[in-house]
């Protein structure tokens, strides 16, 4: 199987992308609500046409339903057509829908003032075609945000249960935080990278054996195996600790 069908098949219901956000909603350390956080870089001011890539369920618009500007008009789109119809039953006609790849978006030129790119660019091959094709959506001086993790995100959790073929194989070694503003710089002006202070304390094992099930490449020998480790961890400690490294990026179209 393609990893483009691999991607297809992991997104095509929110059931997984739900299990991993349940482990950090339950056992995050910060006292930051990363929802709210995020968007707390969405200064796009009180007029904006905006576009949103990788949308998922639009979770980071629901959590922050009450903080958007109605000068904004939002356009949501994702590889994912499942994904696409439940960021519509969350937001309703508050916005427009789309199904889009980034590397070929379906939008004239210079028709937006921001775009937003959540958590989804590891899974892009062709980023440099990207990159051009959000500049080629966006206004002049026009706002490209985005999240995007570390090469130490979720260690323990990794070395619990390597990679095989799928979703994750390569993600960790493709847009992280270390290649961001090297990989932004030949498309946007003012690159600004601004980690996310937190990790995890997980004190159940259910919802972390829940998240490893949720990446689709893990046998359950392994999640077993794994339900040891972290119960032993638990039992000494009062907590499986998980490394967290995420941060948000925003640049400008020159």
């Amino acid at each position: 199987m393609s990893e483009r069908a691999l991607i297809e098949e992991q997104y095509r219901t929110t059931s997984n992308l739900r299990a991993r956000i349940a482990l950090h909603d339950r056992f995050s350390t910060s006292a930051l609500s990363y929802p709210r956080w995020i968007f707390d870089g969405y200064a796009f001011g009180d007029r904006a046409d905006v576009l949103e890539v990788g949308c998922g369920d639009a979770m980071i618009w629901r959590e922050n339903a009450d903080r958007i500007p109605v000068g904004w008009r939002l356009t949501l789109t994702d590889l994912s057509p499942g994904m696409v119809d439940e960021a519509r039953a969350t937001l309703g006609g508050r916005a427009d829908y789309g199904v889009a790849d980034v590397v070929e978006l379906p939008f004239a030129d210079g028709l937006y003032d921001a775009v937003i790119a959540n958590h989804m660019l590891f899974h892009v091959d062709e980023r440099a075609r990207a990159f051009a094709e959000i500049r080629r959506v966006l206004r002049s001086g026009g706002i490209f945000v985005g999240t995007a993790i570390g090469r130490n995100h979720l260690r323990e959790l990794r070395q619990l249960a390597p990679a095989r073929e799928g979703v994750w194989t390569t993600a960790w070694q493709r847009f992280t935080i270390e290649v961001a503003a090297d990989e932004l710089v030949p498309f946007f002006t003012c690159v600004e990278i601004e980690r996310y202070p937190d990790s995890l304390e997980v004190t159940e094992v259910g919802p972390l054996l829940d998240f490893l099930r949720s990446r689709g490449d893990v046998p359950e020998e392994e999640i077993a195996h794994a339900r040891v480790g972290v119960e032993q961890a638990i039992a000494r400690d009062g907590a499986f600790h998980v490394t967290k490294d995420t941060a948000r990026f925003s640049c400008r179209k020159p």
